[in-house]
This record gives C-alpha cells, structure tokens and sequence, in this order.
C-alpha cells in the first residue's frame, strides 16, 4: 500500500468537536434545504435520544442551541462560515479567529461601560 497521501497534522479534541459540530449542522441544513425533515425535527430526534441514553446526556448548558437561533442570527451564522470557507480557513484557524473577534467584542463593551479591566 502506498503512503502517497498527504500527512494530517494532528487535531485536539475540542478541535475535532468543532469540526465534527460543524460537519452535523452542514448535513442539517442539506436536509432542511432539500425539504427532508426540519431542524426541529431533527432537534426532537436528538432530545428522543439522548432520553434514551442518559449516560450520554450533554447537560443542555454545554452548547447553545442552534435551533433557536433568530432567522438575523443564522443569517448571520451562514455568512461567516461562508466568509471562512472562502478564504480556506481551517477549523483552528477559524476558531483562533472567532475568538479574537470574541475578545474585541469584550473591549468594545468594556469600554461603552466605562471599565478597562
């Protein structure tokens, strides 16, 4: 067998968690535009199961939910992920960016309230 293919670098699990959150919303949204199921379909499936799996419930604190979101909001959503798919961003790329965008927002605040610390 040959070792032709290109080398991964590696990837942290919260790395593969984004990645892997992001691959699930994409396949939503497909079947949503393709007129196969809802997102709140999809939602009940989801809250069916993990009823059925309590051992693997995520407490619902731990990710907000995205089906719940304004129609501005997921517009919004929709054209940073196409921004940063236009420009090939990676997945750590991305998130390295979406923070520092998080953290100016925060001095932004700061500032409008008066505090610097």
């Amino acid at each position: 067998m040959s070792d032709d293919r290109p080398k991964r670098d590696t990837m942290s699990i919260e790395e593969a968690t984004v990645s892997n959150m992001w691959e699930i919303a994409a396949i939503v949204e497909v079947l949503e535009r393709k007129g196969l199921c809802t997102k709140q379909a999809l939602y009940d499936i989801i809250a069916e199961f993990r009823r059925k799996n309590p051992r693997a419930n995520i407490p619902e604190t731990a990710f907000p939910e995205p089906y719940l979101l304004t129609e501005t909001e997921n517009k919004i959503i929709d054209d940073i992920l196409e921004l940063l798919n236009k420009h090939g961003l990676t997945s750590h790329q991305s998130q390295n960016l979406l923070e520092r965008l998080g953290r100016i927002i925060e001095m932004g605040q700061r500032v409008a309230k008066g505090t610097t610390h």
